[in-house]
């Protein structure tokens, strides 16, 4: 027994040794016992990637990549090797391992450049594969945007998509992608802008504009990117109504996706996704119902800080929209109608909660006692203290009170609307509250007023003499118009030929009609300016054209997201605190001339400037006429001293120098007066010649020394400050020439021309391009009618000269023509005077070009009888007109 136990004993100790032995083994060798076994499969089938079966080719790519991070580094070297088929299958196997591939990364971006286009395709696609770990590669890819293979292009948009964030760099070359020749290189591109998700302010624009690509794909992808932005692609919301009417069921339904991610901001599109709700398609029904939820879902979370007039339109809208879902025939799944019933019973619970409506309704429970008190003493009292010291808040709460009607009043027995029963329906559009009104939208309207493109380019203002009611005033201010404006209709006529600085004066009154300043004002209140510079579109909406594009106006002005009310709009316009300012009468239609009539009883508008070439009758309405006289030639050094001081740019001349520029413009127009604009171009063209800016092909160009060369000199000055990739001088000027004289052979005056009748003129692949080139780039061109479907030039006389130019050209030395065109110039309506501009355009471009051209000599003559000059044959200045 004893023996028993000792052998135990001895057992337990001994194992006891061995257990602390392999423990002490463990302990010494570390981390060199832990170490896996080499992974060695990888390079037997490294071996059979140059095989000449293709299957065991195949097979022994896939088995590489399903090996996955171990087959890395025997990948990174089959990248290297001299076999094609080893290094496409390498590349293509990264791809497959993913983000686990990342240490090849060096490697492929040399394998970008591999001999072999297909490789450089599977290398870039492999970067994509990897991810944000591909992060160096974004500089290759962007360069490989710009290559020649189509294909290439389109994987390494789909790669720097794939990087994501890290990619931002590349946002600028995938925004010029947008415009590749091929429509799956620019879907990648639009696809790669929203995974990236950077630069809104400049991508977004950029994504509006694919919105209206003719591939389907392009589109759609456009859209999908959109949303990707979220609320940073408010600016798309219009774009986007727009695309839920596409023909195409995928971008429609990308659409309403997209509005719903954008999420409160897209709230002016939930009439348009309720439509969408009844589209034809389910796809496109199920992501409208999307949409509408992720809008309401957000305006749900801030249903406290929503007016009792929103909420109630929320409501509404959401009631339409819950009507259909639930429609047994639309078959709805639950999961789609519960996204637009929880926002609507939320929005429900908070008007239920609202104070005001809960003592609204103890109010009319308690109304013999109650009601008379605060209607007798306290409710009128209220009001009166507001209008002193809040007047905005009883337009508020006469559009909060709106809803509520007939409502009986006590004792008298008779029913009226609430607001008038609680007295606040008179003060409802009280002058200090219109006044309020145009305070609280002052600084919004005049900052986006400032931005448009007519006015910006004519910021700069120098008083000129006017001829005011038949007397001259040599120097126009706001003083010279107040007693046209207090009047309680104020119409005021600027009319002149063109180039006299007739839309220059209409910016600078709509300066002075929102002056801090008192005495700068038109009259003893501020009004806010409305330009309408576009024609009148007739089909948008049942309402007076004038008066609808009047309320569009306003509310992109005011940044509002809902349009301003009817009744608001005709008290503001009755009482003059919107000043409306309509450009170029004479040019536009006859359609929206009609449609613009002071005379008649129910015309609004009361505080009305209209700009035109002619001197308009407006129904023969009394009006104040305003006449922008020519510079006289004792006073161009005096205009061109204030124009250079404004500019900050008077500094930079010498007086002697200053002094030689007028005096080489002196002769350049002799003794004739010119117009603002002609001298405005030319002091443009002497900084940039002062600034080194005026270069030609041999270095610093002249000034020039004729209008024709002034004209086209001004083109060479605005190609030169486009930014980035920018078209030859010359082909600028052909087009323009081109596309003016388009614009103006209908009638010989500066008209319109139809967008697809330029790009046919334009010719080319490229046309579109060009076209855009010389609206979005040079700012030349405008894109005008409710359609977008017409084009006219900014600047009338440069489009005369330009024509002028292009008819040169024409007729060259054929008699038979030119003898038609001073023909058909002698019996147009208004001729001479409607169609002078041209003529003496016309007349001058023959002096300057008429000898090299071979044009007959009695052109001129005929010319300067039409045009009524009275300079002598032979003379070789220049005509008067600029």
């Amino acid at each position: 027994m004893v023996k028993h136990t000792q052998a135990k004993v001895l057992t337990a100790a001994v194992f006891k040794v061995v257990i602390l032995c392999l423990l002490l083994f463990l302990q010494v060798s570390g981390s060199s016992w832990a170490q896996p076994v080499p992974y060695t499969p990888v390079a037997p089938l490294i071996e059979k990637l140059t095989d000449t079966d293709f299957r065991v080719r195949h097979d022994a790519a896939d088995a590489i990549a399903k090996i996955g991070s171990p087959a890395v580094p025997f990948l990174i070297n089959a990248l290297k090797a001299e076999n094609q088929q080893v290094r496409w299958r390498a590349a293509s196997a990264l791809a497959e391992i993913g983000s686990e591939a990342s240490a090849a990364v060096p490697t492929l971006l040399t394998t970008l450049h591999d001999e072999d286009e297909y490789i450089r395709r599977i290398a870039a696609y492999a970067l994509g594969k990897i991810g944000p770990e591909a992060s160096t590669a974004v500089p290759e890819l962007i360069e490989a945007l710009r290559d020649s293979d189509r294909n290439l292009r389109l994987v390494a948009a789909y790669a720097l998509g794939k990087i994501g964030s890290a990619a931002s760099s590349a946002v600028p070359a995938l925004i010029v992608t947008l415009q590749d020749t091929n429509a799956e290189v620019r879907l990648n591109a639009a696809m790669a802008l929203g995974r990236i998700g950077a630069d809104a302010d400049t991508v977004v624009p950029a994504l509006i504009g694919a919105l209206q690509d003719k591939a389907k794909h392009v589109r759609q992808g456009a859209a999908d990117a959109l949303g990707q932005f979220g609320a940073k692609a408010k600016t798309a919301v219009p774009a986007l109504i727009t695309a839920l009417k596409d023909e195409n069921k995928y971008v429609r339904l990308n659409a309403a996706s997209a509005l719903g991610r954008i999420g409160l901001e897209a709230k002016p599109a939930i009439p348009a996704l309720i439509a969408a709700l009844q589209d034809d398609k389910v796809e496109v029904r199920r992501n409208a119902a999307n949409g509408l939820g992720g809008i309401a879902g957000v305006f749900q979370d801030k249903a406290k800080k929503l007016s009792n007039t929103e909420l109630d339109k929320d409501i509404s809208d959401l009631e339409k929209a819950l009507k259909i879902v639930e429609d047994p025939e639309a078959k709805f799944p639950e999961e789609y109608i519960a996204v637009v019933r929880r926002p609507l019973l939320a929005l429900q619970a908070e008007k239920q909660t609202r104070l005001f409506d809960r003592t609204l309704e103890w109010i009319l429970q308690h109304k013999w006692w109650l009601g008379a008190i605060a209607y007798i003493l306290f409710v009128p009292l209220i009001w009166l203290i507001l209008l002193r010291v809040r007047p905005l808040w009883l337009l508020r709460i006469n559009n909060a009170l709106k809803p509520y009607t007939d409502v009986p009043l006590p004792v008298i027995g008779i029913s009226v609307p609430i607001r008038y029963a609680l007295f606040v329906g008179f003060f409802h559009y009280h002058p200090k509250v219109l006044d309020g009104w145009v305070a609280s939208h002052l600084k919004s309207v005049r900052e986006e007023f400032q931005q448009k493109d007519t006015v910006r380019d004519r910021n700069v203002y120098i008083p000129v003499p006017v001829v005011l009611d038949g007397e001259t005033v040599p120097h126009l201010t706001a003083q010279d118009l107040q007693p046209k404006f207090k009047k309680q209709r104020g119409c005021l006529l600027i009319w002149g030929e063109g180039g006299a600085g007739k839309t220059s004066l209409a910016c600078q009154i709509a300066k002075w009609a929102t002056s801090d300043d008192p005495a700068e004002r038109l009259c003893e209140h501020q009004m806010l300016p409305v330009l309408i510079e576009e024609e009148l579109d007739f089909e948008a909406t049942d309402k007076p054209p004038f008066i609808a594009a009047i309320r569009g106006q306003l509310q992109d002005l005011t940044n509002e997201a809902d349009p301003i009310s009817e009744e608001l709009l005709e008290r503001l316009l009755r009482q003059r605190r919107i000043l409306v300012i309509v450009d170029h009468l004479s040019e536009m239609s006859e359609a929206t001339r009609k449609a613009i009539r002071p005379e008649l009883p129910d015309f609004c508008v009361n505080a009305l400037v209209i700009t035109s070439r002619t001197e308009e009758t407006l129904g023969k309405v009394i009006k104040t006429t305003l006449k922008p006289l020519r510079i006289e030639g004792n006073r161009l050094s005096s205009f061109m001293e204030a124009y250079l001081t404004q500019r900050g740019k008077r500094d930079r001349f010498t007086d002697t120098e200053f002094f030689d520029a007028c005096s080489r413009l002196s002769t350049m127009v002799g003794t004739r007066n010119i117009t603002v604009l002609l001298a405005k171009l030319y002091a443009e063209q002497l900084i940039a010649a002062k600034e080194g800016t005026l270069l030609g092909a041999q270095g610093a160009t002249p000034l020039p020394d004729n209008i024709p060369d002034l004209m086209l000199s001004y083109l060479n000055e605005l190609n030169r400050d486009v930014n980035g990739d920018k078209l030859d001088d010359r082909i600028i000027q052909e087009d323009a020439k081109a596309l003016a004289w388009e614009c103006l052979k209908g009638t010989y005056r500066p008209a319109t021309a139809k967008r697809k009748d330029a790009m046919a003129l334009l010719n080319g692949d490229d046309a579109e391009a060009r076209l855009k080139y010389l609206e979005h780039r040079l700012r030349l061109i405008q894109t005008i009618g409710p359609a977008q479907d017409q084009i006219r030039f900014a600047l009338d006389p440069l489009a005369e000269y330009l024509a002028a130019l292009q008819l040169i050209e024409n007729y060259g030395k054929n008699q038979g023509q030119w003898r038609k065109f001073l023909s058909q110039a002698a019996t147009m309506p208004g001729a001479p005077a409607a169609i002078q501009g041209f003529l003496l355009a016309v007349h001058d471009c023959c002096l300057r070009q008429g000898a090299e051209a071979k044009v007959p000599d009695f052109v001129a003559q005929e010319l300067r009888k039409l045009a009524g000059l009275a300079s002598p044959p032979g003379q070789t200045q220049m005509a008067q007109r600029p």
